[in-house]
């Protein structure tokens, strides 16, 4: 069997969790390619998955997505992307697995996205997995709570091995994607209801400050912006017209040596929200139980 694994990683859990999937197959003698999108120069700005994905992905029997939840959503460029894949033939397998990240307050209905953006895309989606993560904002240094701190690590090893097995096992492959409803109605409808990233990023969340008498000029800004909204002009770190929007993981704030680049927003604030939602408190968490998961029907 042949496997791609396409990874949309911001904060870097989604990609980690590729890497240890990718390690458990390859010790089974299986082929596994990543292909990692984030910070592919251009490809957000234009939003040319689907050239993009008939270039760098290669003929494999089993397709994997992996994104992490943004406001209880699937991540609005992995959904872009999954519309934009070829049919299932030709070298592109017709099995597919979503696998999601979340900061350990809410998965929200992003499996559940997942599964029905692949099967109208022509897909069997015969497992799924849910991880909890360390929440990215957290990675702040502006940001005293932390939030499932160097998640995810070795406790999700089991579900690893308990999925690949399962894949490389199994004797009849089933759509599992009604399993990936796992949200109570009032979660889901909240979901569908309330929260609206996009939105959001463009009218309610903080807007980007970039101070330039501390700029050092170094590029780490640039280099780690997941959708290269960042470009260095002049040697200066620039935002020109036309640039995908900013999508709020804080990389850019993360990676400044020299705190020349933050958002513009009352931190105190975020750490008591996040403090509070990080405790199961407000409108913001599930408290779904487990917190990680497999949801799978291949019969072995």
């Amino acid at each position: 069997m042949k496997i791609a694994i396409i990874v949309f990683s911001p904060s870097g859990n989604t990609l980690k969790v590729a890497k240890m999937l990718e390690k458990h197959l390859l010790e089974k003698n299986i082929s596994v390619q990543i292909v990692d999108i984030t910070r592919t120069k251009g490809l957000f700005r234009y939003g040319t998955f689907g050239q993009y994905l008939k270039q760098h992905v290669k003929e494999h029997d089993l397709l994997c997505v992996g994104s992490p939840v943004y406001a209880h959503h699937l991540h609005y460029n992995v959904q872009d992307l999954i519309k934009s894949l070829p049919p299932p033939n030709n070298g592109w397998g017709k099995l597919a697995i979503p696998f999601i990240t979340y900061g350990g307050i809410n998965s929200g209905v992003a499996l559940q996205e997942a599964g029905n953006l692949l099967k109208k895309a022509g897909r069997i989606p015969i497992a799924g997995m849910k991880i909890n993560s360390q929440h990215s904002l957290t990675k702040l240094p502006q940001i005293t709570v932390k939030v499932n701190e160097g998640m995810p690590g070795d406790e999700i090893r089991y579900l690893i091995e308990e999925l690949s097995n399962k894949i490389l096992n199994g004797k009849e492959y089933v759509d599992a994607s009604k399993e990936f409803c796992y949200q109570k109605l009032k979660v889901r409808i909240k979901a569908k209801l309330l929260f609206r990233e996009k939105l959001w990023q463009n009218h309610l969340y903080p807007k980007q400050v970039i101070d330039y008498d501390k700029c050092i000029h170094c590029g780490k800004c640039s280099t780690n912006c997941p959708v290269q909204r960042i470009e260095m002009i002049d040697k200066m770190p620039t935002i020109p017209k036309g640039s995908p929007s900013c999508i709020h993981c804080g990389s850019c704030v993360s990676h400044c040596p020299n705190d020349a680049i933050t958002f513009d927003m009352n931190w105190n604030r975020w750490n008591q929200l996040l403090s509070k939602a990080a405790a199961g408190h407000g409108p913001l968490p599930s408290n779904e139980e487990p917190k990680s998961a497999v949801y799978c029907k291949v019969s072995s």
